[in-house]
């Protein structure tokens, strides 16, 4: 066993996960790699009972969404989630609330970078957790067996560690993005822009008619369950002119939820299309009218290329006519107040489109290409 038992003994323990955008594995695989660890404590009984339910996302991936009200110990932020911006995760902020209600005495994680990548952002949201509160609540993370929040000269040397540690990590992701973003600023792809199948808005008028927006988290839901072609436009929300259901929303959509998920894009992309239907709602009056507001359109104009690849999309140059792999920022991570307030999202430091040569040994899904890449 490689956790300390002497740390651990009588804690009532709590597991984090979390995979940024981009980095290979899966959350399930971060527990595989844990779990053994926590079993090792519990059959010495050096922790207190432990829960093996899944908080926040499912593990599995069978169910969409972020649902706090399960019981467990295991609270999972899911694939895709930033370690940048710890206030938009909404699972470790619900375990932080726990944590201040005394649920738990320590945090573990496969390494501290699944905690934050910046050991100030870090401490923002729980210095006084672990640097305040006695007794202190313990974050350990695997990798490097060590932990705040340990008590005397060895808890000390610790942090100053750890803080070390994350303010490198943090620093080494942060330039490998920059190196691997290639600039052309004369474009619309740098501007978050692209042509592209996006998802129907609140407010926006299509064929003649207001959109009221569309359940795509249901419809999915639907889509797990293998239900019909109808049931799916109904939990959508689509109907055609004479009232039943709309066949052609499944046939556009069905295939491209699938692929996204299978990609591990869909949940935050849900998320990230609700996030902006709500902004939309929130402005008030009629979404008709809010949808044509600037602040609106510079969101619309700066997401349009996620929310059209989320994935990444394979790009040819109308030039050289090579091919390149292009991924967009993600939207909640930018901030969409940040996105609205601004007509060019190149202006903001943090909204960086990474274009990289594609990889050759990888298949990539077909809802990644685009046939007109060189009329972009």
């Amino acid at each position: 066993m490689k956790l300390p038992p002497e740390v651990f003994k009588g804690k009532k323990v709590a597991v984090y996960l979390r995979r940024s955008k981009g980095e290979s594995g899966t959350t399930k695989d971060q527990w595989e790699a844990l779990e053994p660890e926590v079993d090792e404590l519990i059959k010495k009984r050096i922790i207190k009972k432990f829960n093996k339910g899944v908080k926040g996302r499912d593990i599995d991936k069978k169910r969409m969404g972020i649902d706090m009200s399960i019981k467990g110990d295991i609270y999972n932020e899911g694939e895709g989630a930033s370690g940048f911006n710890i206030a938009e995760r909404r699972v470790f902020m619900g375990l932080v609330n726990d944590l201040r209600k005394g649920k738990y005495d320590a945090v573990l994680s496969l390494d501290f970078s699944r905690l934050a990548r910046n050991y100030g952002a870090l401490s923002r949201y729980a210095y006084d957790l672990w640097g305040e509160q006695s007794p202190a609540i313990l974050f350990w993370g695997l990798t490097e067996n060590m932990g705040l929040g340990q008590q005397g000269q060895q808890g000390t040397i610790n942090e100053k560690v750890l803080a070390s540690l994350m303010e490198w990590g943090g620093l080494a992701k942060t330039l490998e993005i920059q190196k691997g973003e290639k600039k052309r600023v004369s474009g619309n792809v740098e501007r978050g822009y692209l042509l592209g199948s996006r998802p129907e808005w609140l407010g926006k008028t299509y064929r003649g008619k207001t959109s009221k927006g569309v359940k795509y988290r249901d419809a999915w839901q639907a889509i797990v369950e293998g239900k019909r072609t109808g049931a799916i436009s109904r939990a959508a929300g689509k109907f055609s002119k004479d009232g039943s259901p709309d066949s052609g929303f499944v046939r556009n959509w069905k295939n491209r939820m699938i692929a996204y998920h299978e990609m591990g894009v869909l949940e935050g992309w849900i998320d990230a299309v609700e996030a902006v239907n709500q902004y939309i709602a929130d402005l008030g009056g009629y979404p008709k009218v809010a949808i044509k507001t600037t602040a609106v359109k510079n969101i619309l104009k700066a997401t349009s290329g996620y929310f059209a690849y989320p994935g990444g999309v394979l790009l040819v140059d109308p030039e050289s006519k090579m091919v390149e792999f292009v991924e967009f920022p993600y939207p909640l991570d930018i901030g969409l107040e940040r996105l609205a307030e601004t007509d060019d999202a190149r202006t903001l430091d943090d909204f960086i489109v990474l274009r990289s040569e594609p990889d050759s040994t990888k298949d990539y899904n077909p809802f990644q290409t685009q046939p007109r890449s060189a009329n972009v």
